[in-house]
């Protein structure tokens, strides 16, 4: 895999719906290679489906914390794991057991889901007491230090970034597909909004020795998507994929 324009996707979180317009988009822009950056399946919404699109794609796929916990669900799952689980086939959870924790692509890509020392952190984002921030350029750059390739690819906050690292570097975070907001208890409670209920993802291009970086914003039937949420009891989940709010 070398080739570019790129597209990258991540957290469809078994919204096939998203999936298939940001598929039909990817296709309409003529991009044939696409890498995804995990949390793939775990919601209320269409795991075996979304499971099914993406095995046929055979895509290049990270494992992200949430592909994790299905292969090992705690002893209290949650109602979104349970329902997951319910959904899915072995077959589905094979593929899943599939994914790398890391890859690297063409030398220049690294990828990963979450923050390199657990996939359930942020890399991007600092969680405190007063919010959710942005972390400073310092502690973005000492935590991927080791890493050689000059673009980075890290999903899980569902937030869409590019960052800059001196001398040049670049951090990018997809977005995600499926779920453009949620709340979380950890590692304080905090919720992650992107204010419109659009399907994301980026595409990468390559123009000489040049990154250059797009954001995609893709319009699709998200009340149908939400009311799919209401009929298996999750409201906030509704509520999250009709506005991108909390």
């Amino acid at each position: 895999m070398t080739d570019f324009p790129l597209a990258i996707i991540a957290d469809i979180h078994g919204n096939s719906w998203a999936l298939d317009a940001v598929l039909r988009d990817i296709e309409y822009k003529n991009i044939q290679q696409i890498v995804n950056l995990g949390d793939c399946l775990l919601g209320p919404l269409d795991p075996a489906g979304t499971a099914d699109r993406l095995i046929d794609l055979n895509l290049l796929t990270i494992q992200g914390n949430d592909d994790r916990v299905l292969l090992a669900p705690p002893e209290r799952p949650s109602a979104a794991t349970t329902y997951t689980l319910e959904h899915l086939k072995p077959a589905h959870l094979e593929w899943v057991r599939s994914f790398p924790a890391t890859a690297v692509v063409a030398n220049e890509l690294y990828l990963f889901h979450g923050d390199l020392a657990a996939d359930e952190t942020y890399l991007l984002e600092e969680v405190t007491d007063h919010g959710v921030f942005l972390r400073s350029t310092t502690d973005i750059a000492t935590a991927l230090a080791h890493i050689d390739q000059p673009v980075i690819l890290s999903g899980h906050s569902h937030i869409p970034r590019t960052i800059f690292l001196p001398p040049g570097k670049l951090v990018i975070n997809p977005g995600s597909v499926g779920m453009p907001a949620y709340t979380s208890d950890l590692p304080l409670p905090h919720g992650m909004e992107t204010g419109s209920p659009h399907a994301r993802y980026a595409i990468l291009h390559k123009v000489g020795s040049v990154w250059q970086v797009e954001h995609v914003q893709v319009p699709y039937d998200w009340e149908k998507v939400a009311n799919v949420a209401r009929e298996n009891g999750r409201s906030d989940w509704a509520r999250w994929i009709e506005t991108g709010r909390v």
